[in-house]
């Protein structure tokens, strides 16, 4: 803990040091009042520019001077706005108010982590949790109002106070539907920030966009691999009798519960296994050698799936999600062709299982098919980042113009910049460094 400047001046006698030991004593000094003040200072200018803010300091993590949760008051219908507020939750990670700023657009909840671009540029980072998720909850829920539209002007409200403070250029980012949300911003107020570096972002155009399935069943990997991930699906059922007492001992250990029913937990997991599988990058090569035990079966869902994907605390924490893929954003389907016989509940297979009861679940897909012509023919300055593998892939954008796309070929889910090949991350260093007029800090 620093001491206090009054505090050192009375345990030392002046007189009994040489000048050049005062002027090192008076700088050392005024550095620890700067450093004192500081976090006063910013607070005082977070709650200056942020009407009814609350503000919270968390412990400092290097480069950053300080990082911050604030609860800033968001409107909760922006067209209406006598509706009310709910608090939305941000974190500032501050390196400088001279520093630019990367403005990350969860598509979830949020926590204090530090993304890609911010080290790459030795920037600010303000990360916005996604409304109706996490912290950033109105106590009544209107399932509604949880629409792209309104969670732009989220945004845009919070870019609009924080640039109060940070006044250098501003870039977004963010990965899956935050990498979506990230790009829906930048085309929807492209004033806002200089620039977006989009994270594996789809952009699906129906509930279940079949394009999904046609990525796995026909276009990634080889004939060979795509016949024996189908033949360790029918395994998971095959294997149903052995592999129920093993999910009920896991639902004991953790403490959790299966409330959709553990039959129906296995054919979740045996059609979600394809989409998975790619989506998070994995080889053929990676499945297990046969014979496949029930223990070798359940181990692997675990890795590729989870089965904790369908106990009663993660679906309702995704509850939110659900709602907004299945009535606007989009989502994907599951292909039981030749599973028919093994299912135990075929026609209750879809993601609409777990969305919230009694809301309105039709789709409603004018706004992504509008966005999605717009990224692909009018986007500027968005950076997309795929991986090859990724089931979502078949739903990125090629876009034309002045916005780019780089892919990893054998890339899944968690592709970044590092991934990519020298040629294309030295490209998207140049860009980004144009974009912001900031020097960059290349990775060794």
């Amino acid at each position: 803990m620093l001491m206090s400047i009054t505090s050192l001046l009375s345990q030392i006698k002046i007189g009994s040091i040489g000048p050049f030991s005062l002027f090192i004593f008076l700088y050392l000094s005024t550095q620890v009042t700067v450093e004192a003040q500081s976090s006063t200072e910013l607070e005082m200018l977070f709650k200056k520019h942020i009407p009814g803010v609350k503000v919270k300091q968390l412990d400092p993590l290097a480069p950053f001077q300080s990082i911050w949760e604030l609860k800033v008051p968001q409107t909760l219908d922006h067209n209406h706005p006598e509706k009310g507020s709910f608090y939305q939750k941000i974190y500032v990670h501050h390196a400088g108010i001279s520093r630019p700023v990367v403005f990350v657009t969860e598509g979830y909840d949020c926590r204090p982590r530090v993304y890609e671009p911010t080290t790459l540029l030795d920037a600010n980072q303000v990360t916005v949790e996604y409304r109706y998720f996490g912290d950033s909850k109105p106590e009544k829920v209107d399932w509604t109002l949880l629409n792209h539209d309104q969670a732009m002007k989220d945004l845009h409200y919070i870019n609009g106070l924080l640039k109060k403070m940070y006044k250098k250029r501003w870039i977004s980012t963010g990965i899956s539907k935050g990498g979506t949300t990230t790009a829906l911003y930048k085309l929807t107020y492209p004033k806002d920030i200089k620039a977006s570096v989009a994270y594996v972002a789809p952009f699906p155009t129906a509930q279940e966009d079949h394009r999904t399935i046609d990525h796995y069943k026909k276009q990634v990997g080889t004939e060979e691999c795509r016949k024996r991930i189908f033949e360790f699906q029918k395994s998971i059922l095959q294997n149903r009798e052995e592999l129920r007492p093993l999910i009920e001992n896991l639902a004991h250990e953790e403490k959790v519960n299966f409330s959709i029913g553990v039959d129906k937990v296995i054919d979740f997991a045996s059609v979600e296994f394809p989409f998975s599988f790619w989506q998070w990058g994995f080889d053929c090569g990676e499945l297990p050698l046969e014979p496949w035990t029930p223990k070798v079966i359940f181990d692997f869902i675990e890795e590729v799936v989870d089965f904790n994907f369908y106990d009663d605390p993660t679906c309702k924490s995704f509850e939110p999600a659900y709602y907004q893929f299945m009535t606007e954003f989009g989502y994907y389907g599951f292909d039981t062709t030749g599973l028919n016989d093994l299912l135990l509940y075929e026609n209750e297979l879809s993601n609409l299982a777990f969305c919230p009861k009694n809301a309105d679940l039709t789709y409603r897909g004018a706004y992504m098919k509008k966005m999605k012509d717009l990224a692909e023919k009018k986007g500027k300055n968005i950076i997309y980042i795929y991986g090859g593998r990724d089931t979502w892939t078949a739903c990125g954008i090629f876009p034309k113009g002045k916005s780019y796309r780089f892919d990893q070929k054998f890339g899944g889910h968690r592709t970044r910049i590092k991934n990519l090949d020298t040629t294309d991350k030295l490209k998207i260093y140049s860009l980004l460094s144009a974009y912001t007029k900031t020097k960059i800090q290349i990775p060794e």
